[in-house]
């Protein structure tokens, strides 16, 4: 189907609707003409203007967004994209061989430029997994630590290493999949990095005192007297108090000589003449996207509120296993067209909602009313439960919707996309408890307080369900159409059939 999409005019042009002489030109199966079809049709009705592809955001050299078509090889991942363009912290969660951390280095070879590519295309140069620990108590084997043992100096590790790396290539997303991240207590070694995510902003321009939505800056990670030490020459000392001579690295010289590499032709210079890692320390990069893959059994920990709080949740439970096959030509590099357009989709706009705000003018008095309206009822369902949600819920809503306004949806359907999102990213993964947490007195109207939830949760119509069928369909084409994501009101309902059988519920499985 995306073959006769994107090669619509060509087709349309040389063979003039005889799709089974192209199948047998170009060695294809005959039975997938109705693919082909659908495929042509799609690019026939975008060529006359009949519908359009929501648009996702593309850097200008202007503005700090402007923009353009969402292709439909995203339509597969675009609650993916929109969580990483509202915070770029996920978990995905589900049962084990679901593709959790399969999607990460899909994400990886789809955006990887050439220059990062390895010459037998199998990790994408923008693309980092760690492997976490079940001994993991703190951050150093994230995060590194000082030693004075041998040589001593900092230890830098895997991950801090790959953030540096990061920094020299800040138009390319970069994508730090944590595997298995709950086998050790999330809160005890990822503290750091929780609360880094919470310090991201736009910095003001120092030449021109207005705020540079261009660069989204955080809190120091890495201490800058670790990467000091780095140039550090110690056989050349000050003969007064023996401390030795330091030469002045870039960042350029630092992320060589942690790599252990001579040169690196590809960095564009104004970026490797900075001196921010000597000067400044390491920060969080904007482009990198921190991805951590769950299992929830009994070799795992449980995620606290404030870990759930800080991230967006995707749950994957499978689908039709037929789609399996055909898979592995996901993780293969794109041509550099197809690889800008994948860069341009994670590219992040929102910091707060008041940037949301001013950039949708003519919907902000809405959605200052609107917005703190619908947690306000969700609040009134879940009150006097932990469960209740505040500022930091209604501040990712915001962006969230800023996000679909951006992809061109109208108010009332981005408001209630984003608030089923953010039921199903942040609120329900909070909830858990018996039938007496749940319990509500009758004069509420309810039988429980997730019944109430229920009723609040937004209805969210898949167009999949109202689209026609061109021709006959096969069993297989139908299970793949109705494949969609659980939507919150389903998920609530998944929560109360377990409360029925069980007297004990939570959204994880």
């Amino acid at each position: 189907m995306f073959f006769g999409f994107t090669h619509g005019e060509a087709i349309t042009s040389f063979y003039d609707g005889d799709y089974e002489q192209l199948l047998l030109d170009g060695g294809f199966n005959s039975g997938s003409s109705a693919y082909f079809s659908a495929g042509i049709n799609a690019w026939k009705n975008l060529r006359d203007g009949k519908y359009t592809f929501p648009p996702f955001a593309q850097k200008d050299s202007n503005t700090h967004v402007v923009n353009a078509a969402l292709s439909p090889l995203h339509s597969c991942v675009g609650n993916y994209i929109v969580s990483i363009r509202t915070k770029p912290f996920l978990l995905l969660a589900g049962i084990s061989g679901t593709g959790k951390s399969r999607i990460v280095r899909e994400f990886a070879f789809k955006s990887c430029p050439k220059y990062l590519q390895d010459k037998d295309g199998t990790t994408p140069g923008n693309y980092c997994m760690i492997e976490v620990k079940p001994n993991w108590h703190d951050s150093t084997e994230l995060l590194g630590y000082y030693s004075r043992l041998g040589k001593g100096g900092y230890q830098f590790t895997k991950f801090v290493k790959f953030l540096v790396k990061a920094k020299m290539f800040p138009e390319v997303p970069f994508f730090v999949c944590m595997d298995e991240m709950n086998l050790a207590p999330v809160e005890q070694y990822f503290a750091e990095i929780l609360s880094i995510l919470e310090t991201r902003k736009h910095p003001k321009n120092m030449e021109t005192g207005k705020v540079d939505m261009t660069v989204v800056k955080t809190g120091t990670i890495i201490d800058a007297r670790y990467f000091r030490e780095l140039s550090e020459m110690p056989d050349a000392k000050n003969a007064q108090t023996g401390q030795p001579y330091l030469c002045s690295l870039t960042d350029r010289d630092i992320y060589l000589k942690l790599f252990g590499i001579e040169t690196e032709s590809d960095i564009d210079k104004e970026v490797g003449a900075r001196t921010d890692l000597s000067t400044e320390g390491l920060t969080l990069p904007d482009n990198v996207v921190i991805i951590g893959t769950v299992n929830m059994d009994d070799t795992t920990h449980q995620f606290s509120r404030k870990v759930i709080d800080r991230a967006m949740t995707i749950e994957m439970n499978g689908g039709n296993l037929r789609n399996m096959f055909g898979g592995s030509k996901n993780l293969e590099y794109l041509p550099e067209a197809e690889q800008k357009e994948w860069q341009n989709a994670f590219t992040r706009q929102y910091v707060t909602a008041d940037e949301v705000l001013e950039a949708h003018p003519d919907v902000a008095e809405e959605l200052i009313k609107k917005l703190p309206a619908q947690l306000e009822e969700i609040n009134k369902a879940l009150k006097g439960t932990p469960f209740e949600v505040s500022y930091r819920v209604l501040n990712e809503l915001t962006i969230m919707t800023g996000v679909m306004l951006d992809e061109g949806k109208e108010l009332g359907e981005a408001i209630a996309q984003s608030v089923n999102n953010i039921l199903l990213m942040k609120i329900l993964p909070r909830i858990e408890g018996d039938a007496e947490m749940f319990a509500l007195s009758k004069e509420k109207g309810y039988e429980n307080r997730l019944e109430w939830l229920k009723a609040i949760a937004p209805e969210i119509n898949d167009p999949a369900d109202d689209a026609e069928p061109e021709g006959e369909e096969t069993d297989e084409q139908a299970e793949s159409v109705k494949e969609r994501q659980q939507t919150a009101k389903e998920k609530i309902q998944e929560m109360i059939d377990r409360l029925d059988n069980q007297e004990f519920t939570r959204f994880w499985p």
